[in-house]
């Protein structure tokens, strides 16, 4: 019996330290990809990591697509790209924050010890920086909302919907 048991120990170490290989790989895995979920990469914006400038591009496009189809003017696709504007430059003043966010997630990861307390401590700071972000942009939604005339609500409401059954 001892001789069967023995040449298997080596195995079960073996099994057991590419678990914990697996493990800690997958945390970190992990880790990285709800810090990028949430913006919080390097020079994310979000849909996919999508540069702003890129960003900025399709928000244009899409609001001048958007007002053609429901008969918009010149002068309400000037105001709702200037609340846009804005957003983008705040948001773009955010930049900074996400980089640090993700500096301080690498070092509690990489450290001799998991700093649990400061991947908390980030995660508290990027829900109140997402929380922040979320408000700019539903109250840009509303301004950009007011711009509109009612009919024009109720047809971009109805494109919207057809758009996505």
């Amino acid at each position: 019996m001892d001789t069967i048991a023995t040449p298997t120990q080596p195995t079960n170490r073996w099994k057991r330290r590419g678990l914990i290989a697996l493990g800690l790989g997958a945390v970190l895995v992990g880790a990285a990809g709800i810090a990028w979920a949430a913006g919080l990469g390097h020079g994310a914006f979000g849909h996919g990591g999508c540069r702003a400038g890129l960003m900025r591009e399709r928000v244009e496009f899409g609001t001048h697509r958007a007002l053609k189809r429901v008969n918009g003017t010149q002068a309400q696709e000037d105001q709702i790209l200037a609340i846009v504007d804005g957003l983008f430059a705040k948001h773009q003043k955010m930049t900074g924050e996400r980089e640090q966010f993700h500096q301080r997630i690498t070092a509690a990861l990489t450290g001799a010890t998991v700093d649990r307390a400061a991947l908390e401590a980030v995660r508290v700071e990027a829900i109140q920086h997402m929380d922040l972000a979320s408000k700019d942009l539903v109250k840009a939604v509303a301004d950009i909302a007011e711009v509109l005339t009612p009919a024009q609500r109720q047809q971009l409401a109805e494109l919207h919907k057809r758009h996505f059954e």
